[in-house]
């Protein structure tokens, strides 16, 4: 089950669609804010995804299926670098930190608040969260293609609003996917864990037209790029330093 019904999508009072886009334009502020003073900040996470996709009326509406209430946060990446930079303008902006985790891991991770808003910012130069993955700091104001949707396929402990989000993603744009292979063939962990996500993306496509949220006809265009990139990562030829690690054992990091 998809945990969606067409009764729910008809009797939900939230302007979800507003709310992404009000959430976009303060994140392109908190951004133009850091490019004036230099700061390099990539927006990755839901807004991120919404910003990629919300010229595509179906993968706009995919990704809030599963987040009835609207965004929660809006997420950067900024490099550490940039750290003390970063928290600099954001209160400039008006935000409020929160102490107590500037207090505890300030070095690494800040929440800051205004109003409704939450900003969530981690000060690495890498993505660092499941697994370690190199990001394209060439890229403006969002992850690139491939590094959005591998922040979504990295995930070891998936929701299906980030299975939605990797569907989305996968519907509106046309990723190779040469660095997903390139990553994946040389870490068994961040292998398996794309790989099981690929396929738990497929199973959400089947719970959700089996359920009616969607029609076969709508997210038929998708199943074949989830098939085509999880053959290409399964296929394609591993590295010295791909060890599948024993059954039980952890290949993830915890954030």
């Amino acid at each position: 089950m998809s945990g969606i019904t067409p009764f729910d999508l008809q009797t939900r009072k939230t302007d979800v669609n507003k709310m992404f886009e009000d959430y976009l334009v303060e994140a392109e502020r908190i951004y133009n804010a850091c490019k004036k003073d230099g700061v390099k900040a990539l927006l990755y996470g839901s807004i991120a995804v919404y910003y990629k996709v919300k010229d595509n009326p179906l993968s706009k509406q995919i990704i809030q299926l599963y987040r009835r209430n609207g965004p929660q946060d809006i997420n950067f990446l900024v490099r550490q670098a940039d750290r003390d930079k970063f928290k600099q303008i954001m209160v400039g902006l008006d935000y409020t930190p929160y102490f107590h985790l500037e207090k505890t891991l300030g070095n690494i991770a800040s929440m800051f608040f205004k109003e409704e808003k939450v900003v969530k910012v981690y000060y690495f130069d890498d993505m660092r969260f499941s697994h370690t993955i190199p990001v394209d700091w060439n890229s403006e104001f969002v992850f690139s293609d491939e590094d959005l949707l591998l922040s979504k396929l990295q995930i070891h402990f998936t929701l299906d609003k980030h299975l939605s989000d990797i569907i989305a993603l996968m519907l509106k744009l046309n990723i190779e996917g040469n660095k997903i292979i390139e990553l994946t063939s040389s870490d068994w962990g961040l292998w398996k864990d794309v790989t099981d996500n690929l396929l738990k993306a497929r199973e959400l496509v089947g719970r959700l037209i089996a359920d009616e949220v969607r029609e076969r006809e709508e997210l038929a265009p998708v199943i074949p790029k989830l098939i085509k990139l999880h053959g290409k990562v399964m296929n394609s030829p591993k590295k010295s330093s791909w060890k599948p690690i024993p059954e039980g054992e952890k290949y993830w990091s915890d954030f």
